[in-house]
């Protein structure tokens, strides 16, 4: 049974490197379950047990299947079991163990789940894994959708975190496809309010089991030639996203990546549909990229126009890093990716591109910096030449701009003391940056706003 279960589990890991490991995600009515050893510490040093069972798939099949599960799950499941089967008195019978070990917890197991309620309840499911995906969600694709991330009474999330991936190296965090366990991660922290430091902990923990993307110390190795990086002090001070030690911790690359199934303006589908839409017309030779990430944009544009030059930059040294790999593993050569603040890209000759585009950045940041990468973009936009800007609305009404700030910082803007929200600086967009008026001050005409959904518009504006 083992060797069989073995065998499906390497299956979905084929391709990777030694090391790496990706739960699939199993639908099923389970049959039957056993606790059949104590296995090394997972990610958060705890020894777990090793929890095996067959699985009825809707083929017909029977497929095999496994979860870690630590004692204190064990204990979490005992104590939901009895206050909410406690109305079937026969439940009684089912006795924590008191030296628990791999034979007496899986007596216990096989007490509980000969009660029917409990063998086919959402408790044991959630218990073993299985069931729950997080897939249907779709985060910021709307309000009404974001709604279900953050009231939880509109979505289920599982009871227990199903089993976590594991990355021997860096390319896998690269190719291998999102998890349950990493749609759950992000789940919860939208839903942390109240207990912010508890899941910070759980986070940063999970997060730094993954490839950290380092390069040199100076990271030179990312920059261009003969150029160092000035890196704000905001910019490692407080954190958006929730994201432990902020962008310049390389172990955030994958989550952050993993955002191009939860942010509209990540989707490469959605970005060449959008460019196409509004840019389509346009054969821009020198392409900027301000804030690629883990490089979305740059990959849209440098395919929607293959005779240009794209120069795709980035304060995070890690993420270039990335970039790069994701680069040669996709095999497009018209793309150079830098390590560079864009507050100052002295490195690059005034008005010499013709498109200048960047996604999710001014909202990231104090307003004198966000204006000082306007200000900068406007020196290297070439007459003729466009800006584009996927970003956070900016509404004229001023109480919307209010429901913006309190609905993202959560009420602790960036410097404040207080559990902040994920945008923390949405306060210095919404009422120190005020970009569409900054764009015209440095001098952007035809300045245009395209409402899309209630996180995102399209700011478009051109250099005469």
């Amino acid at each position: 049974m083992r060797l069989l279960i073995l065998s499906a589990f390497l299956s979905i890991t084929a391709g990777l490197h030694e090391g790496s490991f990706i739960p699939p995600y199993q639908e099923g009515e389970p049959l039957a379950m056993s606790v059949v050893s104590l296995d090394p510490a997972d990610f958060r040093g705890e020894d777990v047990y090793r929890i095996e069972f067959d699985l009825l798939i809707k083929s017909g099949d029977i497929e095999p299947g496994m979860i870690h599960r630590s004692l204190a799950d064990f204990q979490k499941f005992d104590d939901m079991l009895h206050s909410r089967f406690i109305t079937f008195e026969n439940v009684s019978d089912v006795v924590f163990p008191e030296n628990p070990d791999i034979a007496t917890l899986n007596d216990y197991l096989q007490t509980a789940i000969a009660h029917q309620e409990v063998f086919e309840s959402t408790e044991l499911q959630d218990f073993l894994g299985i069931n729950w995906s997080g897939f249907d969600l779709k985060f910021m694709e709307s309000l009404p959708e974001f709604m279900k991330i953050v009231i939880p009474q509109l979505y289920r999330a599982p009871e227990f975190a199903p089993e976590p991936p594991i990355f021997s190296c860096e390319e896998d965090s690269i190719t291998a496809p999102e998890t349950p366990f990493e749609v759950y991660t992000y789940l919860q922290a939208f839903r942390a309010r109240g207990n912010l430091e508890e899941y910070l902990t759980f986070f940063n923990t999970f997060v730094s089991t993954y490839p950290a993307f380092a390069g040199l110390e100076d990271d030179s190795d990312v920059q261009p030639a003969g150029v160092s990086v000035n890196i704000p002090s905001h910019f490692n001070q407080t954190y958006v996203h929730f994201l432990p030690g902020g962008y310049l911790n390389g172990h955030t690359v994958r989550i952050s990546y993993l955002g191009r199934s939860k942010f509209n303006f990540l989707h490469e589908d959605l970005l060449t549909e959008w460019l196409i839409k509004l840019h389509g017309d346009k054969k821009p030779k020198r392409i900027l990229d301000i804030g690629t990430g883990p490089g979305f944009s740059a990959f849209v544009l440098a395919k929607l126009f293959p005779d240009a030059e794209v120069i795709a930059v980035d304060l995070a040294a890690p993420y270039i890093r990335m970039a790069r790999q994701w680069q040669s593993l996709r095999n497009m050569s018209n793309i150079e990716f830098y390590h560079a603040n864009a507050e100052d890209l002295s490195w690059l000759e005034s008005e010499s591109f013709d498109f200048i585009n960047y996604a999710y950045v001014l909202h990231e940041m104090p307003a004198e910096n966000a204006l000082r990468i306007i200000s900068e973009m406007y020196r290297l936009t070439a007459p003729g030449g466009t800006m584009n800007g996927f970003e956070v609305p900016y509404p004229d009404n001023i109480v919307e701009r209010l429901a913006l700030v309190e609905f993202n910082t959560w009420g602790h803007v960036w410097d404040a003391p207080g559990e902040k929200g994920p945008e923390p600086y949405m306060m210095e967009y919404e009422f120190g940056t005020m970009i569409t008026q900054a764009l015209d001050a440095v001098g952007y005409k035809d300045i245009e706003i395209v409402e899309y959904s209630y996180f995102e518009s399209v700011f478009i504006a051109t250099k005469n």
